[in-house]
């Protein structure tokens, strides 16, 4: 279906402002996708408020891992020069096989 009744219009700018919950929640009435809902709605000129993307988390820098390295190994770091361009994952499973 690629046409809104006035009906399934007055009910998402009843809805405002629109989330991805009311979105989809629509979308399960009239019968349409969650996103056909939304643009309509942006058509409109109806408020969307985008969910917040979640925050990356702080992974460690290569170098960092290779210190951690040298501190488990009780060594200077120097004496690991270039450990740091190895893969990530396997700096990672080398820390952790540490004892």
């Amino acid at each position: 279906m690629s046409n809104y009744t006035a009906k399934m219009v007055d009910a998402i700018k009843a809805a405002s402002p629109l989330d991805l919950g009311k979105a989809k929640d629509l979308a399960a009435d009239f019968g349409v996708s969650h996103r056909s809902v939304i643009s309509k709605a942006i058509s409109l000129g109806v408020q969307y408020n985008k969910a917040a993307k979640p925050t990356a988390s702080i992974k460690a820098s290569k170098l960092d891992t290779v210190n951690a390295i040298a501190k488990g190994l009780n060594m200077p770091v120097a004496d690991l020069d270039g450990l740091q361009n190895a893969r990530a994952s396997a700096l990672n499973n080398l820390l952790m096989n540490i004892s």
